[in-house]
C-alpha cells in the first residue's frame, strides 16, 4: 500500500489491444497509480518517454518493431531513473536473465493476480526487485541446473528475436512461413538462423530444434 501522498505515474507497453485495453483499466484503480499513457511496441514505448516521465513502466517481452527486451535496455542506458517491470508469459531463464541484465526491476507473469501486480509496482517504485513467486522458482531452479549445461553452449548469447524463430522452427514452420508471420523477408529468417547456429557451435535446424528442447530453451 502507498502513503497518501505518493503518486505513482505509470506506462504500459502491450501489442494485444485487449490485453492493453484490460490492464490500462486495472491498473487505474489501483490507489495513488495513475496511467500516463500506453504503446504497442517498444518504438511506440520510446517515443512516448520523449513526451512523458513516468516511474515504472510495465511492458511486454514478445512485441513488433522493437521487443520488451531491447526496449529495456535502451531505456536503462537513457533513463535508468525508470523502473521497468516486464509483463508476459514467457517466464523462460533466458528472457528473465537477459531482462535483469538490460535492468529490469521486475518480472511479473499475465496470470498474476490484481493484489500481486499493485504490490509489483509499488515494490519497483519504492527501490526493491520483484518477482512472482513463480518466477522466483525457476530462476532459482536455473541456478541449481547451470552446472549441468554444456559450456560450450551459450545460449544466453541468443537474442528474444532468435529465441522466437527457434520456438516457430520447433513448431515446424518453414522460412517462408516464419517470415509472414514475423512481417520480415526470408533473407532475414535465413540470417538469424545462420546466426543462431552460429552462436550455439550447431550443424542444422533438426540439431538446433533437439538441443533446445533438451537444453530447455523452448519448452513443449
Amino acid at each position: 500500500m502507498n502513503p497518501p501522498n505518493i503518486h505513482i505515474k505509470v506506462i504500459i507497453a502491450e501489442d494485444q489491444s485487449i490485453i492493453l485495453h484490460s490492464l490500462v483499466i486495472l491498473v487505474k484503480t489501483f490507489k495513488n497509480i495513475e496511467v500516463i499513457g500506453t504503446a504497442a511496441n517498444g518504438k511506440e514505448l520510446l517515443k512516448l518517454l520523449e513526451e512523458s516521465r513516468p516511474d515504472v513502466i510495465l511492458t511486454d517481452i514478445q512485441m513488433p518493431h522493437l521487443d520488451g527486451i531491447e526496449a529495456t535496455r535502451i531505456i536503462n542506458e537513457k533513463m535508468p531513473w525508470i523502473k521497468v517491470i516486464a509483463l508476459s508469459m514467457y517466464d523462460h531463464p533466458v528472457y528473465i536473465k537477459k531482462l535483469l541484465k538490460n535492468g529490469a526491476r521486475g518480472f511479473v507473469s499475465k496470470n498474476a493476480s490484481e493484489n500481486e501486480l499493485e504490490k509489483a509496482i509499488s515494490t519497483v517504485y519504492n527501490g526493491d526487485l520483484y518477482f512472482s513467486e513463480g518466477i522466483s522458482k525457476t530462476l532459482l531452479r536455473e541456478v541449481s541446473d547451470q552446472s549441468v549445461l554444456n559450456d560450450n553452449f551459450n545460449y544466453n548469447s541468443l537474442t528474444s528475436r532468435e529465441i522466437q524463430i527457434i520456438e516457430l522452427l520447433a513448431d515446424g514452420f518453414y522460412t517462408r512461413e516464419i517470415a509472414e508471420k514475423l512481417f520480415v523477408s526470408n533473407k532475414t529468417v535465413e540470417r538469424h538462423k545462420t546466426n543462431i547456429l552460429k552462436k550455439l557451435n550447431l550443424r542444422n535446424t533438426a540439431q538446433l530444434v533437439k538441443t533446445a528442447l533438451q537444453k530447455g530453451i523452448i519448452i513443449k
